[in-house]
């Protein structure tokens, strides 16, 4: 006896992997930071995961989670830049203005919406990562108000990916744990601490733990009775899944379950009621959600929808099955689309959406129509705010579009269908079924489509097996329509498949011996008719004729057509053979067994040959009960001489015998056939009106049931609300105590006849009351106010309560502090008088606030009316003037206020300011202030005044304008001034262009005669130098010298006048001007060898040939005044001061003494030095000028034999 194989699915490895990392995301929110702090300082020291932590944060908030991290996480913290790729053993934090998803491991960041109410980032992220990672995907869910993440936990685990929750007894908030956990796909819930553990240990688990696809490979006995377990404790069979899906969902189950092998958790399953929930949950992942693929539902709004509409009449109803609906957010979402389609062309039509399940708790969810925030995050808000009535559990759909959703449970495979649907939903249900037993759900709902009905399924699933049945209308959306309806459904549609029956009853008889494949049975009866006979050839062919397999020379027989190419054995054959073959499969189907033809004859190479034909049915127990045929040729010598002649059956007499048993064969066929479609329409119209009755019942009893849930609602409102009112009255009458007993103020309650009810403890400082005083006239009690003593009080209070007023009066003590005593009229809930309330309120500091108020008005009104200019308050909408002080009476030349009060301003301004004030008002209006606004004002007497206006708004306390502050300053002296300045600058120009005038003739007028004074000093020099003694020739060079002087110094002059002449202000590079005088006065450092060093200095705007002659005279000044004694050192320098850029001009010379630097810059002064030094005494003049033109000033500091420095600074503009 041979070993049997062992299939089990999961092996484990003892040896140690290297784990590869993975990607988990983690959500927190509302006292997330606690959970995540200490989550990150429980994991493991050798964790190499990567964790992306997505937490709502306030767009305007600076995140300090990072550095709160970093103090217990044992992995780095970052925070994530857009485009980033995630890296192993890191922890990532979101930017708190941005949204998150993961695209091929690339981190992408978003903005978050601004006009969005609900921004949903964790199910953003985590629908990103089951797209990404599918099973590899793990989320966190931990503290958080709220729903975010449930919607995202879903589509991870679609993808088969792990989930993990924080337990909600522990969390700080437990809104987001707690939604996570009623979506009823969580695989672990455990306080934070366990997490890190739990989770490297369902890692390492993951990376030794296989699962093969196929059910040949499984343990077919464990799978077949884990599954039997289930069916048999839910009543769901999901032997018709795919073996893939439920072999990794039982995985994951094993996995968390933390057993060893396939068999553990059977008898884990049996020994835990728990888990058979769990894992039949897990395979009802019904991920759904309004809207899902928007492209699908654009379609459908705009073109299939509004075709089914249009098409019904009023009163007719559009009959809609929605398979699979889950937790019915497609079905509301059908049912929103067509209201509103009826509603936009008014039609009265009866819309009834059939919503079917196999999983009741989801069709429970569906029934009550209620969602939390994030599943309505999808939602259009027109849609959200006209069919969705916000609630304390979510938003519930409104009852008018809930009553066009019935919702059933429904096996597409084992329950009759509906019929005569105009549109099915079937989406993302098939891609979980084999492939067999996707062809039997599509018959049924081919079946249930009327003609011209639509399909619509998943984006992953396609009609390919009824493809002639449907047209495309959207390839890629997959969307259908019905073209060839179907009128009857084959019983064997509507079987519970025996699939694991068989299996288990074949194990039973052969646990060795596997059940044969329908191939493997044809190859054996094939192999099996050749070895019966001496040879031939054996077709294999389905019950239309077509070859499905050949051995043997069959061509022999058989030929192919002319024209074109078939596989139809019937269109090879001869007319003869075809007419044989068919009657005699005819007859092997009838009888179900094989069937012998002798002695058929054809024709080889001209030759005629004899053949017998076998022909033998091969039925498939599949679930369309196919039959196909195995057809034998065998070829025999033909014996002519031993044959008896007898009468032949001719061609025609043959096909008329084949004619007559067509047509007994079809007759007995229409027959039953009729018989079969009579009791099938009067199965099918009674099941059909079953059903409708049941779906009628169904609804009204849903109906009822919730008209009494909402009843029991509103009486448990009610109860609520009566307790919530005895509590807030108890909370109330606690709190009024309180405020009685903690108030510093004297309170007094008196009854209809003016008997103490009640009072505050600081009613003693008024009345010598005890608690035993309740119930006691008032009268009976003297008050410790005024001189009356509290005689006055019974009458005022009397005339409170008769005249329903407040009666209030200011009271001082006996001490002189000051009270308000306020008698108020008790009124009872009955809205009647029923005594007083006396009120004693200490106003003390009230009353010397009050006092300073009044100082401080008068005050401010004499600091108005004394006030040197002129003030006016103006009306904001009418623009007249509400008051004015003394001055503006005094300066307008009125007599009294009464004459301008109450006048527009506008009339106080001559025509031009009119015109100007028009225009400023706008301004002002826009800016709420003028300033330095010159305008002219008419007096009395028509005079025009000359002023400077401010003006401002003043507000209330709702900053609504009350009035407009007009401050106006006559300026008439200020413009006299100017008046006179102008005329001085006039005559100063005058003046000034004399000067420069006559400079000029000066100059001209003694250059010509100190020429010839020079002319003829050299003429006595040259001519009668011999006949002039020492002393003569002495005189002769003193007169050149001083001519020379003379003409030098005029010049000097001359240029003077001409500085900041005719020139524009350019920008300067004065570091490259300052190396150009140094290239200019080259000669002469080099002959003084002197160090001129030049620093870094500014560009400017300057008048560029005045700054060259500024640092000029300063450069050859310090190489003329230089020290003998030692190597001359000149330094040029600058820094910024403010607006300013200062410049210095450092020398190690002989230095100034103090008395010379006090004339250093008066034009002609010159230094007094041991030594005579050439010059006019004119540069620095020159120079202060210079500064001066721009804007600037210029100052020396030096000391005797030790050198100087000369500073100036201009403008940095």
């Amino acid at each position: 006896m041979t070993k049997t194989k062992e299939t089990k699915t999961i092996q484990t490895s003892k040896k140690k992997k290297n784990i590869q990392s993975r990607l988990i995301a983690v959500g927190a929110s509302a006292g997330g930071l606690e959970a995540l702090k200490t989550f990150f300082s429980n994991l493991t020291d050798n964790d190499q995961n990567s964790y992306i932590v997505i937490q709502h944060l306030s767009p305007d908030y600076k995140s300090m989670m990072g550095e709160l991290l970093a103090k217990t996480a044992k992995l780095p913290i970052e925070q994530i830049s857009d485009n980033s790729e995630v890296e192993p053993g890191k922890i990532y934090l979101i930017p708190p203005v941005n949204n998150l998803t993961i695209e091929e491991g690339v981190l992408h960041l978003s903005d978050k919406p601004k006009n969005q109410k609900l921004n949903l980032p964790i199910d953003l992220f985590l629908d990103s990562l089951a797209d990404y990672k599918k099973d590899q995907a793990i989320a966190i869910i931990l503290s958080g108000t709220g729903s975010d993440g449930t919607r995202g936990i879903k589509a991870i685990k679609e993808a088969d990916g792990m989930v993990m929750v924080q337990d909600p007894e522990e969390a700080k908030f437990d809104g987001m744990p707690k939604s996570a956990i009623n979506s009823g796909v969580v695989d672990y819930i455990l306080p934070v601490e366990e997490m890190g553990n739990e989770l490297n240990r369902f890692i390492q688990a993951s990376e030794t733990i296989q699962l093969n696809g196929e059910l040949e490979d499984l343990n077919e006995q464990v799978l077949s009775k884990i599954l039997s377990y289930i069916n048999e404790n839910t009543g769901l069979d999901f032997t018709e899944y795919k073996t893939s899906t439920l072999g990794r969902r039982v995985a994951r189950r094993v996995n968390v379950c933390k057993c060893d092998s396939l068999k553990d958790y059977y008898r884990y399953l049996q020994t835990n009621p728990d888990e058979v929930s769990v894992l039949f949950k897990e395979f009802l992942i019904g991920v759904t959600k309004f809207f899902r693929d928007p492209r699908v539902w654009d379609i459908l709004e705009d073109d299939i929808i509004p075709n089914i509409v249009e098409k019904k009449k009023d009163g007719e109803v559009l009959k809609i099955w929605d398979v699979a609906c889950s937790t019915g957010e497609e079905a509301y979402s059908l049912a929103m689309y067509i209201h509103e389609e009826l509603e936009k062309h008014d039609k009265k039509v009866e819309v009834k959406i059939f919503a079917t399940d196999i999983a009741k708790q989801h069709l429970e969810v569906g029934g009550s129509g209620v969602y939390s925030e994030s599943m309505v995050a999808d939602i259009d808000n027109d849609l959200l705010r006209k069919y969705f009535i916000k609630n304390g559990e979510g938003y519930q759909v409104i009852e008018k579009i809930r009553r066009m959703v019935i919702f059933s449970q429904h096996n597409i495979i084992k329950n009759p269908p509906f019929s005569n649907m105009d549109m099915i939903l079937c989406r993302n249900l098939l891609i979980y079924f084999q492939q067999s037993i996707q062809k039997k759900a599509l018959n049924v709902l081919h079946y249930a489509l009327k003609e011209g009905g639509y399909l619509v399924l998943g984006t992953s699933e396609t009609v390919n097996s009824h493809r002639e049945n449907f047209e495309e209308i959207s390839r890629k959306w997959k969307i259908y329509k019905n073209v060839s309806p179907r009128t009857r459904l084959d019983n064997n549609n509507l079987k519970p498949s025996n699939h694991l029956k068989r299996a288990d009853s074949l194990r039973r008889k052969r646990m060795e011996k596997k059940e044969s494949s329908p191939k493997q049975q044809f190859t054996s009866e094939l192999n099996e008719a050749i070895l019966e006979q001496f040879g031939g050839a054996s077709v294999f062919i389905d019950e239309d004729g077509n070859i499905l397999e050949a051995i043997g020379e069959f061509r022999k027989y058989a030929n192919l057509p002319v024209k074109g190419f078939t596989t139809n054995l019937y269109e090879m054959l001869t007319e003869e053979l075809q007419h044989i073959l068919q009657a005699t499969i005819k007859s092997a189907k009838k009888k179900n067994e094989k069937i012998l033809y002798k002695d058929a004859k054809f024709e080889e190479n001209d030759e005629q040959k004899g053949l017998d034909i076998i022909v033998k049915p091969f039925r498939q127990n599949n679930l369309d009960n196919e039959i196909n045929f195995v057809i034998t040729f065998i070829e025999k010598e033909i014996n002519l001489s031993d044959v008896k002649v007898s009468d032949k059956i001719t061609v025609d007499s043959r096909s008329q015998e084949y004619i007559k048993e067509l047509e007994s064969e079809l007759k007995k066929t229409k027959e039953e056939l009729s018989t079969s479609l009579e009791e099938i329409e009067t199965s099918n119209e009674e099941l059909q009106a079953a059903n409708e009755e049941l779906l009628a019942s169904n609804e009204e009893l849903q109906s009822t049931n919730e008209e009494l849930q909402s009843v029991n609602e509103e009486i448990n409102t009610v109860n609520a609300e009566n307790i919530q009112k005895m509590d807030d009255l108890s909370e109330l009458n606690a709190d009024m105590n309180n405020l009685l007993e903690s108030t510093e103020i004297g309170v007094i309650f008196l009854d209809s006849n003016l008997r103490i009810r009640k009072f505050t403890p600081a009613i003693k400082k008024h009345f010598s009351l005890l608690n035993s005083d309740v119930g006691r006239p008032i009268d009976n009690f003297v008050t410790n106010f005024g001189k009356n003593r509290g005689r006055g009080l019974v009458p005022r209070c009397k005339k409170a309560m008769e005249t329903g007023k407040t009666l209030e009066r200011n009271i001082t003590s006996k001490e002189g502090r000051n009270y308000l005593r306020r008698i108020s009229p008790f009124v009872n809930s009955e809205d009647h008088i029923d005594g007083v309330v006396i009120t004693f309120v200490d106003i003390e500091s009230l009353q010397r606030a009050k006092e300073k108020l009044i100082a401080s008005e008068k005050r401010y009104k004499s600091f108005y009316e004394e006030d040197p200019v002129m003030h006016f308050s103006i009306d904001p909408n009418t623009s007249e003037i509400l008051q004015c002080n003394q001055e503006a009476i005094f300066r307008l030349g009125y007599d009294e206020k009464e004459e301008i009060i109450g006048r527009p301003i506008f009339e106080l301004y001559d025509d031009e300011t009119k015109i100007k004030a028009v225009q400023l008002n706008k301004v002002f209006k826009d800016k709420g202030e003028l300033k330095n606004v010159e305008l002219k004002m008419l007096t009395k007497k028509e005079e025009k005044i000359p002023i400077i206006l401010y003006s401002n708004v003043e507000y209330n306390e709702k900053r609504e304008a009350v009035t407009h502050r007009f401050t106006c300053v006559d300026i008439s002296e200020v413009k006299d001034a100017q008046e006179k300045l102008k005329e001085q600058k006039a005559d100063l120009e005058r003046a000034n262009k004399d000067l420069e005038q006559f400079v000029s003739i000066c100059s001209h007028d003694l250059q010509e005669p100190l020429a010839t004074i020079k002319f003829g000093s050299d003429v006595l020099g040259k001519l009668y130098a011999d006949k002039l003694d020492d002393k003569g020739k002495n005189y002769i060079s003193y007169i050149d010298e001083a001519s020379d002087r003379l003409s030098n110094q005029i010049k000097a002059l001359l240029e003077h006048s001409r500085i900041g002449r005719n020139t524009k202000k350019t920008l300067v590079d004065t570091k490259e001007l300052a190396e150009v005088v140094k290239y200019d006065l080259g000669k002469r450092i080099k002959d003084t060898n002197a160090k001129v060093s030049i620093g870094s200095l500014p560009k400017v705007k300057a008048y560029k040939v005045e700054l060259r002659l500024l640092f000029q005279n300063l450069l050859s000044n310090a190489l003329k005044y230089i020290d003998k004694n030692r190597k001359p050192e000149i330094r040029i320098s600058s820094y910024k001061e403010n607006d300013y850029w200062v410049f210095s001009v450092m020398d190690n010379g002989i230095g100034i003494s103090e008395e010379d630097q006090k004339n250093i810059f008066t034009i002609f002064s010159r230094v007094r030095t041991k030594e005579k030094y050439e010059g006019t005494g004119v540069g620095l003049a020159h120079v202060e000028k210079i500064v001066q033109l721009h804007e600037g000033s210029i100052w020396v500091d030096s000391q005797h034999g030790v050198g100087s420095t000369f500073y100036f600074k201009i403008k940095a503009d």
